[in-house]
């Protein structure tokens, strides 16, 4: 035989392994066809859905938007994709079909999701639909530390420290839906960074505090989902704690104790507030960040709230740098007076605790019979600075602050400082505000609403708007609007 011979049976048997391979490969396998179309050969098939196990759920880095993904299942035509909120499944957040193995959506933290997966037949390849669809629960809290049975919080800390090594970590405690907790005396974190929550955003576990009941940290805090009732304590509702963290004394900006991490409020209803919603026990603090966020506030202050503010940093010659109030409703149940809503010390500037900016934000909320014969806001040491910047929008204020509220929220004004007011109502004893409103003065935005808010009934804690203007524009805290 010649080489030439030899050469071409060599290469007839190469083929025809070639070959084999191919056959066994597409047996098992999706091909395409000559028109480079994907063909698959799976055929006269009931699929099955993906598996639990093989779901997967990826959040993007600022955590606003996931990634659901899935393995291929061969011969289908697509997916049949159902996304909820497990606090209410009448009103789907995805439903519809993927032609693909992912999907891209909106997150929201602290939500429990239900995903349904489904995987749907390719009738042209006679593959029927899965039979059943796969369930997937999964959510977006932040890991839990610590799940609290319930009872007294007071006992279950004393029984259960916190660990000392956990300085400087948020740590999540979980309380059960629907859950009833007490407070029987100061319950102080310290320097321990806490997260109380609800693990469900519709079905707050409720905190009672007891005569001597009451909150305090000088770290950052944050509650959530959560019902407060204050009315038999005589405490703050949360204070700065009496003994401060020493390694927070900031020796460099004149000795502040510096409270950096945010104290924050999320969805909660805190009733009967007797004293302070905030104090700082006399305590030289400065908070960089505090923040309310859909919160309703009852207070029913005593005698003894006559000389003070609902959120009295001044005693000890600190402040908060960034103060912000979202889609709240705050209000006073009786006529005892109070002097101040925010009161921070004369001396505090941000640049003397290390900060380049300082704010009050106050955005769509609610204020009724908030110191009424007193000043909505008093801190001369913000006043008249090119640092000191605020965001006053589409609140709706009702007999506080002695019908001066936009110039005791801003106390003088420095021109090249932010000084945003937008569509706020200020209605005191009957008629609209009249001092503050020059220009050049405090609100200058020319929009301030006319018209009487018109709560439907304020006495009883519903300040549902039936004023014209405030109904255009739906104004004040949006929870009156639903």
């Amino acid at each position: 035989m010649n080489k030439s011979s030899f050469v071409s049976i060599k290469g007839l048997c190469s083929l025809c392994a070639i070959a084999l391979g191919a056959w066994l490969l597409a047996s098992c396998a999706d091909t395409y066809d000559d028109n480079e179309k994907f063909v698959s050969s799976v055929r006269n098939t009931q699929l099955s859905s993906p598996a639990e196990g093989d779901i997967t759920i990826t959040p993007n880095t600022d955590g606003d938007r996931m990634t659901i993904a899935w393995p291929v299942v061969h011969g289908a035509r697509g997916y049949e994709v159902t996304l909820f909120d497990l606090s209410d499944e009448s009103q789907p957040l995805v439903s519809k079909v993927v032609d693909g193995c992912s999907i891209t959506t909106d997150r929201e933290e602290d939500i429990n999701y239900k995903l349904i997966l489904r995987t749907l037949g390719n009738s042209e390849l006679n593959n029927c639909d899965a039979a059943t669809a796969t369930e997937k629960l999964f959510n977006s809290f932040e890991a839990s530390f610590a799940t609290i049975p319930e009872g007294d919080l007071c006992e279950w800390f004393a029984a259960n420290p916190i660990p000392e090594d956990s300085v400087g970590m948020n740590l999540n405690f979980d309380l059960a839906p629907g859950g009833h907790y007490t407070v029987s005396s100061v319950l102080d974190f310290g320097n321990k960074m806490v997260t109380l929550r609800t693990t469900s955003k519709t079905n707050n576990a409720t905190i009672t505090y007891g005569p001597s009941g009451g909150l305090a940290t000088s770290s950052g805090f944050k509650a959530k989902y959560l019902n407060f009732e204050c009315g038999e304590s005589n405490q703050p509702f949360i204070a700065l704690s009496e003994n401060p963290d020493p390694d927070k004394l900031d020796a460099d900006h004149q000795n502040y104790y510096q409270i950096t991490a945010p104290i924050t409020f999320t969805n909660c209803t805190v009733s009967n507030v007797n004293r302070n919603f905030m104090f700082d026990n006399k305590v030289k603090y400065c908070v960089k960040t505090f923040s309310m966020t859909n919160v309703l506030v009852k207070f029913t202050p005593d005698e003894k709230m006559s000389s003070s503010a609902y959120f009295q940093i001044y005693d000890g010659g600190g402040f908060i740098n960034d103060f912000t109030a979202t889609n709240c409703t705050f209000w006073s149940a009786n006529e005892n007076a109070v002097n101040y809503f925010i009161r921070y010390n004369n001396s505090c500037r941000c640049d003397r605790a290390g900060y380049l900016t300082n704010s009050i934000n106050l955005r769509n909320c609610t204020f009724y019979n908030i110191a009424y014969k007193g000043q909505m806001a008093n801190h001369s040491g913000f006043d008249g600075r090119a640092t000191s910047n605020y965001d006053i929008v589409n609140n709706i204020f009702v007999d506080c602050g002695s019908g001066q509220v936009p110039r005791r929220l801003t106390g003088r004004i420095n021109t090249s400082a932010i000084n945003n007011f937008a569509y706020n109502t200020y209605w005191y004893d009957g008629a609209p505000e009249t001092e503050g409103f020059t220009t050049n003065s405090y609100d200058t935005s020319n929009n301030a609403l006319q018209t009487d808010p018109a709560f439907i009934d304020p006495a009883n804690g519903n300040f549902t708007p039936t004023g014209a203007e405030q109904v255009e524009r739906k104004t004040g805290d949006p929870r009156w609007w639903n």
